[in-house]
């Protein structure tokens, strides 16, 4: 709510101090906007480590660049409201066996509970869908609609579903093979036959030698120019850049041509070059 309201225009005071629990992109781009929305000190409240943060590498290191506080292994218990700010009451955790997402599941330590203050504390852990009544479908303890696995029909005939609704918060790429495979079973309950492949672009010839240039392996990504720092939190300018024309093509030229990769025999690489170091 608070990301929609910056979106449409509307006036959000978040004060000096603001605290915002979760550690996904929803959660960083809270608290990076409230940064460029004039405070001072954002806190960021997350009950694993780095290493479990769902957030994207990039979202996370461009959040402590900018002056985000991230607290790990901690989570917030009581919320006591003054006149002028809030009292977090919060616990220090630790990490303990792998739950059903396959992280180890955090669990408090005792006697480890401290205060944070804030004027505005935002929970971001999570989403959730919203499946109107009248749809009637079957939807699972978390809100999200059940389908099958594979066909990806609902428990209404003739209702298919996938995406986040279905998965819970993924990636756009899962979503549209989602979508793929509701279109097959879609034609096939129409009377087709399920395939929905078609070649719009006749296939070209590619070169033997596709893949195997001299010191390919080794060619640098070239980085995405970025806004500096100092401008980045006066308002929300757009932070990372288009590459250049030329850089641009220097990246084509590193495409590995995943749709070949069956027929590009394998061949050692070689050793790197004495100048260059191993990461």
């Amino acid at each position: 709510t608070v990301l929609e309201a910056i979106n449409y225009g509307k006036k959000v005071d978040l004060g000096k101090q603001v605290a915002v629990v979760g550690g996904g992109n929803v959660a960083i781009d809270v608290a990076r906007s409230a940064l460029r929305l004039g405070a001072d000190k954002v806190t960021m409240l997350y009950r694993r480590t780095l290493k479990e943060m769902p957030a994207s590498k990039e979202e996370i290191e461009y959040a402590l660049e900018e002056g985000v506080n991230i607290e790990f292994l901690v989570a917030p218990t009581k919320i006591l409201a003054e006149k002028d700010e809030l009292k977090v009451e919060s616990i220090r955790m630790e990490l303990g066996e792998p739950d059903a997402s396959g992280r180890r599941s955090p669990v408090p330590v005792k006697g480890s509970e401290f205060i944070l203050k804030a004027e505005r504390l935002i929970m971001a852990i999570g989403q959730r869908s919203v499946v109107p009544k009248g749809f009637s479908v079957l939807t699972d303890k978390s809100g999200r609609l059940v389908a099958d696995k594979e066909l990806l029909s609902c428990s209404l005939k003739g209702v298919f579903a996938g995406g986040d609704v279905v998965s819970g918060p993924a990636t756009v790429i899962k979503a549209i093979e989602a979508g793929r495979k509701a279109a097959s079973s879609i034609d096939k309950y129409l009377g087709g036959s399920g395939e929905i492949y078609e070649e719009l672009v006749a296939r070209e010839e590619e070169p033997p030698c596709l893949g195997k240039e001299e010191q390919f392996a080794y060619k640098k990504r070239d980085k995405i120019p970025v806004l500096p720092l100092e401008k980045r939190l006066k308002g929300f300018p757009e932070v990372e850049d288009c590459l250049s024309k030329y850089a641009a093509m220097d990246e084509a030229k590193r495409c590995l041509r995943c749709q070949l990769r069956l027929k590009i025999s394998s061949v050692p690489l070689p050793p790197l070059p004495a100048s260059s170091s191993k990461k």
